[in-house]
């Protein structure tokens, strides 16, 4: 009798090995995508202001104050001065084309991805600025950018892709960018230096998944010596809101 039972025991432990050591074939889907980082989006936000503008020097401090906060992966900030001192043709023409009318220009203007979100000729506070911020990140990523700088004495390139990650195609987009330095003073610390519209890139139509390679260069400045910063991105001129879909910082 104590025979048998050894014997079943014995069975029983090598049934017990054999059902260990066989594999686990992973259920439908389980695994996928591991490894894959999210795209988020990044919120592209332009003030449009000017010297001696009072709700200027309210909002810009603020707006600056939540740029360091954000990182650039999240915000993108970039101070256009529509008139005066270091204003632009580029910056002039990009706030009529946001505003034909002269009375939706006066200042300060800020754009949170386009028109998605404006605080407009009016004071505000940090926690206002912020909620659009956050409403504007929680929105899904349509767009993926990459890219990068090469730069060569005074002649900088920066090339990269853009790619749809979204379900359904997308028509009629603009790749553009910017070009902004710290001036050393409240209101100057993201200063736009050039707005690439003359090389900017017209894509008809990009369905999903596929990608589209871009380039720009921008001559005359050594880059590090300037401390310089860019940033490009992808913009829909013609949504109601000329949305800006995603952005992308150059260092």
């Amino acid at each position: 009798m104590k025979k048998l039972l050894l014997i079943l025991v014995v069975i029983g432990l090598i049934a017990c090995l054999f059902v260990g050591c066989t594999p686990t074939v992973p259920s439908e889907g389980e695994g996928e995508g591991e490894g894959e980082e999210e795209v988020t989006r990044v919120v592209l936000v332009e003030i449009f202001s000017q010297f001696g503008c009072a709700y200027c020097d309210i909002v810009e401090p603020i707006m600056e104050e939540l740029a360091g906060e954000y990182s650039r992966d999240e915000m993108i900030l970039v101070e256009e001065r529509a008139y005066g001192l270091y204003s632009l043709d580029e910056i002039r023409d990009r706030y009529k084309w946001y505003f034909p009318s002269a009375s939706d220009r006066s200042t300060p203007n800020v754009l949170f991805n386009g028109l998605n979100q404006r605080i407009h000729h009016t004071s505000t506070t940090y926690y206002i600025a912020k909620s659009k911020i956050e409403t504007e990140l929680a929105k899904q990523a349509k767009i993926e950018i990459s890219a990068n700088r090469d730069s060569y004495s005074t002649t900088n390139t920066i090339s990269g892709t853009i790619k749809n990650i979204n379900s359904s195609t997308l028509s009629n987009l603009v790749i553009n960018g910017m070009t902004f330095k710290d001036r050393g003073q409240t209101g100057m610390k993201y200063c736009v230096a050039d707005i690439l519209e003359e090389q900017k890139k017209t894509v008809a139509t990009l369905e999903p998944g596929e990608s589209y390679s871009f380039s720009f260069s921008i001559d005359g400045f050594d880059w590090e010596g300037n401390s310089m910063h860019g940033v490009i991105f992808v913009q829909d001129p013609d949504s109601t809101k000329k949305e800006v879909l995603q952005s992308f910082y150059i260092d």
